[in-house]
């Protein structure tokens, strides 16, 4: 199960109902998603022509209700509604409820239909429904699409106090490769030329004869290691000249001037 990436999203300012916990957990069981809250009903009505306004033609939807007994609970399908008065089959669908430190979820069961799609509210499997005569409460009239405990999925509490429709939007792949923070052609005539450049430079100043560079840094830092790697290059093999090692104190006794590369 992929790690849930979480991020709250407002439409047209509504205020989400759903605790951050549960919102978590939800997403952790679809994926790399985010939650987008297309309807509220407490703020565009119970009626179905309000809740198809909102959330027809959206694609996958997140449908969570809220009752008195403190049951978060609800369903999800990834199928969008459009009123096509079709029976949906979908087997991603599943139903989940949410009470203190529990939680559960019902997958739909093989072979049967996830729901109807009409012009109604919201149901799983015709025996679900939501908002059911566009009145603010949960309806279960049985079936065999999904195996429902009414007790324990809301407490047979059917009055609702909210109800709310997400939009499930996944989020984009996020590559972990790491890239070069600048493409460099590597090549036998490309090194020569760089190495030319450095062994033929000149001060532009006269008075300087040459160019001397004073490397300093703590212990460990990697000076002797970095002075070492540029004379192996320079030399044509591998050097030793610059002590190295990982005493608590320098190992540096003099100062000897390199001449040349």
């Amino acid at each position: 199960m992929q790690k849930a990436k979480v991020r709250k999203v407002s439409t047209d300012t509504l205020t989400s109902n759903l605790p951050e916990e549960r919102r978590e957990q939800l997403c952790a069981s679809l994926g790399n998603v985010e939650l987008s809250l297309l309807y509220k009903a407490s703020v565009h009505g119970y009626k179905a022509s309000a809740f198809h306004q909102r959330c027809d033609r959206q694609g996958p939807t997140l449908v969570v209700a809220y009752n008195n007994s403190d049951y978060i609970f609800g369903g999800y399908t990834s199928v969008d509604f459009a009123q096509s008065g079709r029976e949906i089959s979908d087997e991603e669908a599943f139903l989940f409820s949410f009470k203190s430190g529990t939680s559960s979820y019902i997958k739909i069961n093989s072979g049967y239909n996830a729901r109807y799609d009409d012009a109604k509210w919201p149901n799983f499997g015709q025996q679900l429904y939501f908002c059911h005569n566009n009145q603010p409460v949960v309806y279960h009239q049985g079936g065999n699409a999904f195996n429902i405990n009414t007790s324990s999925m809301y407490g047979n509490d059917t009055q609702l106090t909210e109800c709310e429709v997400y939009k499930v939007e996944q989020e984009p792949e996020v590559s972990t490769e790491e890239k070069p923070w600048r493409n460099v052609l590597w090549t036998p005539e490309r090194r020569a030329e760089l190495m030319g450049l450095i062994k033929n430079h000149k001060p532009l100043m006269t008075s300087v004869s040459r160019v001397r560079i004073l490397m300093i840094g703590p212990v460990g830092a990697g000076k002797s290691s970095f002075f070492t790697s540029i004379n192996s290059i320079f030399t044509g093999h591998v050097t030793n000249k610059a002590m190295s090692g990982s005493a608590g104190t320098s190992l540096t006794v003099q100062v000897q001037i390199q001449q040349d590369f």
